[in-house]
Parts: structure tokens; sequence; C-alpha cells
């Protein structure tokens, strides 16, 4: 009974948060506004409109890590069940991944609200979002959270969009006579998200040139994960500690999933290069309809000289460890890094040769990450690159909160004040400052001299009113 009388209360606790932002924006809508700048996200900053599509490698055999019923092993059960257990990466392992790109769609066709261009790409990923409020602990639980699920993806979910068109053709420049190639960024999530988490920032970059990976990681820290098995059946890889208080959870399961999203990166890469080999055929992609990429399409098309590594929280953490150990990643965009789980001895091995980014929230900030942020720069500082210093760039962006940085505030602005992982900023004139930072990071650091627009955005003078330049306690 008190199980479910808990469950109920989170539910309906969640509910009354829902219902009034989906009334909030009702009046708008109803008076003509586009529903997509009510409910969606907003259109991307650059001048070019955006497109995207799923890839998934197909396997050959079951993937590491994962029971045959679909479910994740918590990372303490496998390695009771096999003793020195790392969770490995190979190329038949490597997740699903959502590719955002220019295309030369005009911006209106592009938007234009679809199905097709639905946030979240299922209600499971809805339910995933749910168990980090609702811990799937119960069969009471499970049901709750099942019914709670289904209400808010038709209400709500359904109508929280992409600025983005799927499967839309890939846009053609050409510069000096020949076809420009593009560069590559390769963006991981943080934990409880998934590949499309982080719309908006994909967007903006691919609206100015990027072709940008999404992978969805398999290692047990996504809200949910969709993979396809050595037979091709559709499987979902829960969050391996959905069930576990965070407290309970030791930094070391969680240098264990670093350690394989690391992996998973760089078998992201690899795929690419052979994508643009033209070394896969279309039967290698297990995804299928409208929402997968025609693999010809990228063939000769990415400049993989030009790869940056990005990503949030968990991700920054991943993309920081990547930059440090592979050298096809020629710069590091790391936003609120959580720098806990990579092993303290790791610090001088991943301070890497490539220029860095560390954009930070305001309220991510504690000791114990201050300590652990001041290690890394450290290490940076007694590193060079050909004998000069390494670049790294610190910014905070003043009154915002760690999920600023992800779709959440932009697309549930009521529900996320109401639960207090809001910041006070304006959640788009945050995501505005956040990618333009990121973007005239590499536009400085990793494109050839030289380069120019879409890749060389304007300055906003408004921006450094919002903007603490390095000095952050701790560093």
């Amino acid at each position: 009974g008190g199980v479910c009388a808990a469950a109920a209360i989170a539910c309906f606790r969640f509910i009354c948060c829902l219902v009034p932002n989906l009334f909030h924006n009702l009046p708008q809508v109803i008076g003509g506004s586009p529903f997509i700048s009510q409910m969606g996200l907003p259109p991307p900053l650059g001048p070019y409109a955006v497109a995207f599509v799923d890839f998934e490698l197909r396997r050959t055999e079951p993937l590491h890590g994962v029971g045959e019923n679909g479910s994740n092993d918590s990372v303490a059960a496998a390695q009771q069940k096999a003793p020195g257990f790392q969770m490995p990466a190979d190329v038949r392992g490597a997740p699903l991944m959502r590719i955002f790109y220019p295309t030369s769609l005009s911006s209106e066709m592009s938007t234009r609200y679809s199905s097709y261009s639905r946030w979240l790409p299922g209600i499971m990923y809805t339910w995933g979002y749910l168990t980090k409020l609702i811990p799937p602990s119960s069969c009471l639980r499970r049901f709750a959270i099942w019914i709670l699920a289904a209400i808010i993806h038709s209400l709500v979910c359904c109508g929280a969009v992409v600025p983005a068109s799927m499967g839309g053709p890939l846009l053609s420049v050409e510069d000096d006579s020949k076809k420009r190639r593009f560069p590559v960024v390769v963006f991981s999530h943080g934990l409880w998200a998934c590949r499309s988490t982080y719309s908006a920032l994909c967007c903006d970059l691919a609206s100015h040139g990027y072709i940008v990976i999404a992978p969805e990681h398999l290692d047990g820290s996504a809200n949910m994960a969709s993979y396809a098995d050595q037979h091709g059946k559709r499987r979902w890889a829960h969050n391996s500690f959905a069930e576990v208080p965070v407290q309970k959870i030791a930094m070391e399961d969680r240098a264990k999933q670093l350690r394989q999203r690391v992996l998973e990166v760089q078998k992201v890469v690899d795929i690419l290069e052979r994508i643009n080999e033209g070394m896969l055929t279309q039967n290698a992609n297990t995804v299928c309809g409208k929402a997968a990429l025609n693999v010809s399409m990228l063939q000769g098309q990415m400049d993989l000289h030009y790869i940056a590594i990005a990503g949030h929280s968990f991700g920054a953490a991943t993309a920081i460890v990547a930059a440090g150990v592979d050298k096809r990643f020629k710069c590091c965009l790391a936003m609120d890094a959580w720098w806990e789980p990579i092993e303290k001895e790791e610090y001088s091995r991943v301070a890497g040769k490539v220029p860095v980014l560390l954009l930070n929230t305001q309220k991510f900030n504690w000791k114990a990450l201050q300590e652990a942020r001041m290690m890394f720069l450290n290490a940076r500082a007694d590193a060079t690159s050909d004998g000069r210093p390494l670049i790294t760039e610190l910014m905070t962006i003043k009154g915002t909160s760690h999920q600023d940085q992800s779709d959440f505030t932009m697309l549930f602005p009521y529900v996320m004040k109401k639960l207090g992982v809001a910041g006070t900023l304006d959640p788009v004139l945050t995501k505005n400052i956040n990618n333009r930072a990121c973007l005239q990071f590499l536009h400085k650091h990793m494109l050839p001299p030289g380069t120019g627009a879409p890749y060389a955005i304007d300055a906003v003078e408004e921006d450094a009113d919002h903007l603490i330049i390095g000095n952050l306690t701790g560093s």
C-alpha cells in the first residue's frame, strides 16, 4: 500500500506540473502562433536548414552487458557473473546514433510539424525519463509509470518537436569549384538522457555547416537506449541503476561505464570512416524507413581531419577522456563536466593535446567537483603541444542550472521550474549563449585559419554580460 501510494503521489505531482504547462501554451497556440514555437525547440541559429537520420551498424553477435531479454544487467551484477567484466564495445556493438546535418531543404520545409520531427523517438523514452522520478522497484510502480507515460506522451511529448526534417537531402556547397566537405562533431549525452536530449545544440551546430553525431550510449547510463540484436530484433536497454539510490552507486561502477562510453565514441568514428570511404552498404544499417540514413549520402562528404568531441555532464567526462586518448579528435567541448568518474591516476594521461572548452552552468559546482576539475587543469598546465601551452578556456553562464544545457528547460519551462532544476536566465537565451560559445571555439581552435561563414559567426556583445570567464571557485 505504501509503495502504491508513493507512486500515485509522484504521478499526481508530475501531472500537476505538466497540465498547467500545457494550458499555459494553449491560448497562444489557438491564437495562431506556430505550435512548434510554443511546445517545440526554437529554430536553429545558423543559415542552413537542418535534417536528421538514424544509423546503427548491424550486429552479428549478442551485445555485451545486455541480457537476452533486452534488459541491462547492473554493472555490479555483471561483475558477479563474470569477474573482470568491463563492458567491452566493438564495431559490431556500436550504439545507435542520430545524425544531424545541413540540408538543402528550405527552413520552412525542414521545421514543418510532423510525427517524424518529434523530440522523443517513442513512448519507451518517456517511460525511461519517468523512472528517474519514480524508481521502477515494484510491479505497482511500473504499472503507475506506464499509465503516466501514456498520458504524458500523448498529451505533451507528441507536441515537443525538433526544428529539423527527417531524411532531407544533404546540402551541397561548392568552394573554389569543388564541393565542400563538412567537419564533424560527435556529441556524448549525459546521465538519464538519449540521442535526442540535446537536439537544440545539435541543430545549431548543423545549421552552421557541421555534421553532428549523437550516439545513444549502451553502458546503462541512458534513460533508455534502443538497439537491434544479432537477429535484427529491436531491443531496449534500461538504465542500469534505475532502482538504486544515487548515494549507493559506487564511483568505480561509473568509471566502468565511462570506459565503455569512450570505446563507443571511438567506434562511432570508426564507422564514420567506413561510411565516408564507401565501405558500408545500406544493408549495414538496422534502421529502416524514413528515419534510416542513406549511407551513400555521406560517402566522401565528411572532412574527418576535423572532428570535435563534445558532451554534457557524464558526456563531458566522456569527451575529456576520449580527446585525451584518441588523436582523431582535434577539439573538445565539455559542458558541465562531471569529473568524479574519471579516476585520479588518469588525469595526466587524459590531459590531452587538443584545445578544450570547459563551459559550465553556475549551480553545477561543489567542492569535490572543484577539486577534480583543478586536478585536470593542473595536468593541462604541465602538458604542452609542440612545446606550447595547451589551449584551455573556462566559461560559466550566470544564473543557470545543470539542465539548462539540455532541451528540457526550453520544452518544459514550467515543469522544470516546479521541480527546482531550472536557472533564472531565460532558457532560450541560455541556449543561444551556450551554443554561440561552442561555435566560436570550434571556429577559432579546430578549423583551418581563414575559414569563413557559416563557421565564423558574429559575436553578440550582450553574451559577455552573462558570462564569467575563468576564475570559477576551485579553478
